[in-house]
């Protein structure tokens, strides 16, 4: 056993403390804290330990009121004053973007806190499996494949927590169990969606079809108005979700952002806190100078590119899934919006086709977690806009898309917002002018 002082906060939310000046990460362990820790993993330039006993607390913990916070791991930073929390981000932030992007700490603006700070999370996507002969979800301990069942989830919508404990039950009712690689068959993971007061559930599945009562009682839960199933029998899948289809209900659920009608299908991508979101969009939409052409980039169904319809006299929006290509095209059509067209390509074969339409004057782009690959950063480049809107959810590849960026750009400002409380993940928006422009 060891003693040691937690002196920062690393990426993933967990403390950093040295012996022998060498990093010791600690999950449980704030700054300014002192623990018992027992060493788990010892590797040249960094150390893991085990927190057996806190010594010293630090002022800024707090009780967590959360059941699984400790044993699923998703929100470490529970234990932590909300305050506390967004100083800890903004200030890995300012590091990420520095240290990658050479983009100094006065660019930053103050967090934008989270409406809510518990019960914001209205979608949930968990992989399934047999604990003590019953069908539950849960999660993969970060770095293993050791299955964590999840009760209940503290960030989760409330609604969303009855719907998913429902489907579950239902789903034993039936006897269904999990997914068996053997056979192919089996729940190998629960997608549920709440918003406005609807729900919809996606099973994944292995190659088989659920029985009429099991589609009709999921039909018969409370504010479920769609089911589907995404097949998948892939041995080591990158994602879960595959193609989906609905076997009853509807296949699209309509709620309203900003006074805009938008339509999504399961596989469409929705921000996961929405009142945060609406927040996001509305400063984003802000940033945008009247122009000829808007263009935006991994554009979702639509939210944005509608909300900004009277900014631009031409908007084109590019999105790889089809579905959601679909979603806001009809986004555009049931909200009268004449001025907005949408490419299903990839994100810098869509630049290129959008500039054969002129300059642009504004590219708003809210990219994966991975940032934008280096075909769109050379698309970007070469066509140039006069503006750039980069909405980012990692700090990391933000700031590396930035060094190349500065090249023909510079730095306006840098905008975070907590989508999600209790978590070390950093939402931003980043606004770049064009050199001599």
């Amino acid at each position: 056993m060891m003693k040691i002082t937690c002196r920062k906060m690393g990426i993933n939310g967990e403390g950093i403390g040295y012996i022998d000046r060498v990093p010791v990460f600690c999950d449980g362990v704030l700054p300014g804290e002192t623990a018992e820790v027992e060493i788990t993993e010892k590797h040249e330039t960094y150390m893991r330990a085990a927190a057996k006993k806190i010594i010293r607390f630090s002022p800024v913990r707090e009780r967590c009121d959360c059941r699984c916070q400790k044993a699923c791991g998703g929100c470490p930073l529970f234990i932590m004053k909300y305050e506390e929390q967004l100083k800890w981000k903004k200030e890995l932030l300012a590091e990420a973007l520095l240290k990658y992007g050479n983009v100094k700490r006065h660019f930053i603006r103050e967090f934008r806190p989270s409406p809510q700070i518990t019960g914001y999370r209205n979608q949930c996507r968990l992989p399934a499996a047999m604990f003590d002969g019953k069908l539950v979800t849960g999660m993969y301990k970060a770095g293993s494949n050791h299955f964590m069942s999840v009760a209940e989830c503290a960030v989760h919508d409330p609604l969303l927590e009855t719907v998913r404990k429902d489907v579950l039950r239902v789903l034993n009712d039936h006897r269904i169990r999990a997914y068996d690689a053997k056979t192919r068959k089996g729940i190998r993971g629960v997608m549920v969606r709440v918003l406005d007061e609807q729900a919809h559930v996606t099973l994944i599945t292995g190659k088989e079809k659920l029985n009429d009562e099991t589609i009709s009682d999921l039909m018969h839960i409370p504010y479920v108005k769609g089911v589907h199933q995404s097949v998948n029998t892939e041995k080591n899948p990158v994602s879960l979700l595959t193609s989906v289809k609905t076997i009853a209900g509807d296949d699209q659920m309509e709620i309203s952002v900003h006074g805009i009608q938008l339509r999504l299908s399961p596989d469409s991508f929705f921000q996961l806190n929405r009142p945060q979101a609406e927040k996001l969009y509305e400063t984003a939409v802000s940033k945008i100078d009247r122009c000829g052409l808007l263009v935006e980039a991994y554009c979702g169904v639509g939210a944005m590119s509608l909300m900004a319809a009277g900014k631009a006299k031409e908007i084109i929006g590019i999105e790889s899934v089809r579905n959601a290509v679909r979603n806001a095209e009809e986004n555009a059509r049931i909200n009268h919006i004449t001025n907005a067209k949408f490419l299903c390509a990839d994100a810098a074969d869509g630049l290129y086709k959008a500039a054969r339409n002129g300059e642009i004057g504004c590219l708003l782009a809210d990219p994966p977690r991975s940032g934008m690959d280096d075909n769109m950063i050379e698309a970007i480049m070469k066509v140039l806009p006069k503006k750039i809107i980069y909405i980012s959810c990692n700090p990391a590849t933000l700031a590396r898309n930035l060094k190349e960026l500065k090249h023909h750009y510079h730095v306006e400002s840098v905008i975070p917002f907590d989508m999600f409380p209790n978590t070390p993940h950093i939402e931003s928006i980043t606004v770049l002018e064009r050199d001599n422009y």
